[in-house]
Protein backbone atom coordinates (compact mmCIF):
# COMPACT_ATOMS: atom_id res chain seq x y z
CA UNK A 1 0.00 0.00 0.00
CA UNK A 2 1.20 3.46 -0.93
CA UNK A 3 -0.16 6.96 -0.34
CA UNK A 4 -0.70 9.19 -3.32
CA UNK A 5 -0.40 13.01 -3.37
CA UNK A 6 -3.83 13.33 -1.69
CA UNK A 7 -2.93 10.88 1.10
CA UNK A 8 -5.26 8.29 -0.38
CA UNK A 9 -4.23 4.66 -0.08
CA UNK A 10 -3.41 3.06 -3.42
CA UNK A 11 -2.26 -0.39 -4.39
CA UNK A 12 0.52 -1.04 -6.81
CA UNK A 13 1.65 -4.21 -8.50
CA UNK A 14 5.17 -2.84 -8.84
CA UNK A 15 5.72 -2.43 -5.11
CA UNK A 16 8.36 -4.99 -4.10
CA UNK A 17 7.45 -7.02 -7.18
CA UNK A 18 4.39 -8.37 -5.46
CA UNK A 19 1.45 -9.19 -7.58
CA UNK A 20 -1.78 -8.02 -6.02
CA UNK A 21 -4.97 -9.42 -7.49
CA UNK A 22 -7.44 -6.71 -8.47
CA UNK A 23 -11.02 -7.25 -7.46
CA UNK A 24 -13.60 -4.81 -8.63
CA UNK A 25 -16.20 -4.26 -5.94
CA UNK A 26 -19.12 -2.07 -6.86
CA UNK A 27 -21.39 -1.00 -4.04
CA UNK A 28 -24.83 0.28 -4.89
CA UNK A 29 -25.41 3.55 -3.09
CA UNK A 30 -28.77 5.28 -2.98
CA UNK A 31 -28.78 8.54 -4.89
CA UNK A 32 -31.21 11.39 -5.29
CA UNK A 33 -32.04 11.89 -8.97
CA UNK A 34 -31.45 15.28 -10.50
CA UNK A 35 -34.46 17.53 -10.12
CA UNK A 36 -34.83 20.02 -12.94
CA UNK A 37 -38.04 21.45 -11.60
CA UNK A 38 -38.72 23.17 -8.34
CA UNK A 39 -41.57 20.78 -7.60
CA UNK A 40 -43.77 23.71 -6.66
CA UNK A 41 -47.41 23.61 -7.77
CA UNK A 42 -48.72 26.37 -10.01
CA UNK A 43 -51.13 27.61 -7.35
CA UNK A 44 -48.20 28.45 -5.05
CA UNK A 45 -46.36 30.33 -7.82
CA UNK A 46 -49.56 32.22 -8.62
CA UNK A 47 -50.20 33.07 -4.97
CA UNK A 48 -46.64 34.28 -4.57
CA UNK A 49 -46.85 36.49 -7.66
CA UNK A 50 -50.22 37.86 -6.52
CA UNK A 51 -48.79 38.65 -3.09
CA UNK A 52 -45.93 40.64 -4.57
CA UNK A 53 -48.33 42.39 -6.96
CA UNK A 54 -50.47 43.45 -3.98
CA UNK A 55 -47.35 44.64 -2.18
CA UNK A 56 -46.29 46.83 -5.09
CA UNK A 57 -49.86 48.03 -5.63
CA UNK A 58 -50.03 49.12 -1.98
CA UNK A 59 -46.68 50.89 -2.25
CA UNK A 60 -47.77 52.74 -5.37
CA UNK A 61 -51.04 53.77 -3.74
CA UNK A 62 -49.30 54.81 -0.53
CA UNK A 63 -46.22 56.58 -1.88
CA UNK A 64 -47.03 57.07 -5.56
CA UNK A 65 -47.31 60.84 -5.28
CA UNK A 66 -43.52 61.22 -5.25
CA UNK A 67 -41.47 60.66 -8.42
CA UNK A 68 -38.41 59.43 -6.51
CA UNK A 69 -40.52 56.87 -4.65
CA UNK A 70 -42.03 55.67 -7.93
CA UNK A 71 -38.52 55.25 -9.35
CA UNK A 72 -37.50 53.06 -6.40
CA UNK A 73 -40.70 51.03 -6.67
CA UNK A 74 -40.04 50.52 -10.39
CA UNK A 75 -36.54 49.23 -9.61
CA UNK A 76 -37.98 46.85 -7.00
CA UNK A 77 -40.57 45.66 -9.48
CA UNK A 78 -37.79 44.89 -11.97
CA UNK A 79 -36.08 42.76 -9.32
CA UNK A 80 -39.33 40.87 -8.75
CA UNK A 81 -39.74 40.33 -12.50
CA UNK A 82 -36.16 39.00 -12.66
CA UNK A 83 -36.87 36.66 -9.72
CA UNK A 84 -40.00 35.16 -11.26
CA UNK A 85 -38.54 35.27 -14.79
CA UNK A 86 -35.44 33.34 -13.78
CA UNK A 87 -37.54 30.67 -12.09
CA UNK A 88 -39.78 30.47 -15.16
CA UNK A 89 -36.80 30.06 -17.53
CA UNK A 90 -35.04 27.50 -15.32
CA UNK A 91 -38.25 25.53 -14.95
CA UNK A 92 -38.63 25.47 -18.75
CA UNK A 93 -35.14 24.07 -19.30
CA UNK A 94 -36.11 20.61 -18.10
CA UNK A 95 -39.50 20.45 -19.80
CA UNK A 96 -38.45 17.68 -22.19
CA UNK A 97 -37.46 15.27 -19.41
CA UNK A 98 -40.10 16.28 -16.88
CA UNK A 99 -42.35 13.36 -17.74
CA UNK A 100 -39.55 10.90 -16.97
CA UNK A 101 -38.89 12.32 -13.50
CA UNK A 102 -40.18 11.00 -10.24
CA UNK A 103 -42.76 13.39 -8.85
CA UNK A 104 -42.07 14.97 -5.49
CA UNK A 105 -45.78 14.70 -4.65
CA UNK A 106 -46.40 11.23 -3.23
CA UNK A 107 -49.88 10.32 -1.97
CA UNK A 108 -50.82 13.97 -1.50
CA UNK A 109 -47.64 14.85 0.42
CA UNK A 110 -44.56 16.75 -0.75
CA UNK A 111 -41.45 14.60 -0.44
CA UNK A 112 -38.55 16.50 1.18
CA UNK A 113 -35.18 15.42 2.57
CA UNK A 114 -36.56 15.66 6.11
CA UNK A 115 -39.84 13.86 5.44
CA UNK A 116 -43.18 14.33 3.74
CA UNK A 117 -45.19 17.53 4.17
CA UNK A 118 -48.86 18.18 3.49
CA UNK A 119 -49.95 20.71 0.88
CA UNK A 120 -51.07 23.13 3.60
CA UNK A 121 -47.67 22.97 5.30
CA UNK A 122 -45.85 23.61 2.02
CA UNK A 123 -48.26 26.43 1.14
CA UNK A 124 -47.82 28.05 4.55
CA UNK A 125 -44.04 27.79 4.67
CA UNK A 126 -43.54 29.15 1.19
CA UNK A 127 -46.10 31.95 1.34
CA UNK A 128 -45.90 33.36 4.85
CA UNK A 129 -43.35 36.03 3.87
CA UNK A 130 -44.97 37.06 0.55
CA UNK A 131 -48.38 37.32 2.23
CA UNK A 132 -46.88 39.49 4.99
CA UNK A 133 -45.32 41.71 2.30
CA UNK A 134 -48.74 42.07 0.66
CA UNK A 135 -50.35 43.00 3.98
CA UNK A 136 -47.55 45.49 4.66
CA UNK A 137 -48.03 47.18 1.29
CA UNK A 138 -51.79 47.38 1.78
CA UNK A 139 -51.27 48.74 5.31
CA UNK A 140 -49.08 51.54 3.90
CA UNK A 141 -51.84 52.46 1.44
CA UNK A 142 -54.49 52.30 4.18
CA UNK A 143 -52.44 54.55 6.48
CA UNK A 144 -51.87 57.09 3.70
CA UNK A 145 -55.57 57.25 2.85
CA UNK A 146 -56.49 57.52 6.55
CA UNK A 147 -54.05 60.42 7.10
CA UNK A 148 -54.60 62.32 3.85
Amino acid sequence: MLLDENNMAVQSEDFYNESVPHKMVVLATPTQPEARTFGIPTVIWGSMAASYALFFFGLILGTGHDGRALFMIAISMLYAVMYFGTAFVLNGLGASVRGKQKSQWIQGKFDTFTGRMSFGAVYGQMLVVPIMFALFGLAIALIRFAVM
